[in-house]
């Protein structure tokens, strides 16, 4: 009996499409999970593809049990990059959705300040804290420059 070695992608490949559909089915409701699932499930399928491509061009020294993990690892990937691509979509659609009503909501809002007659009752004021001072100037502190030539 000859002994067959293994792909090279045999074991990971269907690690990381595993990984990829769990991490997407478990955790769809965070569109960051989402992102992660479909790096992972790219990296398995490249993987599995030149493992395939390997497989293909010499078929006599791969076991054909390793041929078949790889197979059901791309079609895993596959799958994890289809699933992971739909929630990426949706949830750059609804974000999108969600960021142009509320936009419209603001819009709205400052139209409405914006229309909104100010009348004395509308207006805050507090005698106590705001006092003003009618000798109150910009050069109160300041030394004109006559000043000091008179001075002189």
């Amino acid at each position: 009996m000859i002994l067959k070695s293994k792909l090279s992608a045999d074991p990971s490949a269907l690690i990381l499409g595993i990984i990829s559909l769990v991490i997407i089915l478990f955790g769809c409701c965070c569109g960051f999970l989402a992102i992660a699932s479909l790096i992972l499930s790219i990296i398995g399928l490249i993987s599995s593809n030149t493992s395939l491509k390997e497989y293909y061009s010499n078929p006599e020294v791969y076991s054909h049990q390793s041929r078949q993990n790889v197979f059901a690892a791309k079609i895993i990937c596959i799958i994890g990059t289809i699933i992971s691509g739909i929630v990426i979509i949706v949830f750059a659609a609804l974000f999108l959705f969600y960021q142009i009503s509320l936009s419209d909501v603001f819009k709205e809002k400052i139209k409405e300040i914006n229309n909104k007659k100010i009348t004395k009752d509308s207006l805050i004021f507090n005698d106590s804290v705001i006092k003003y001072d009618v000798n109150d100037t910009i050069y109160r502190d300041s030394i004109y420059l006559d000043t000091i030539l008179k001075n002189k």
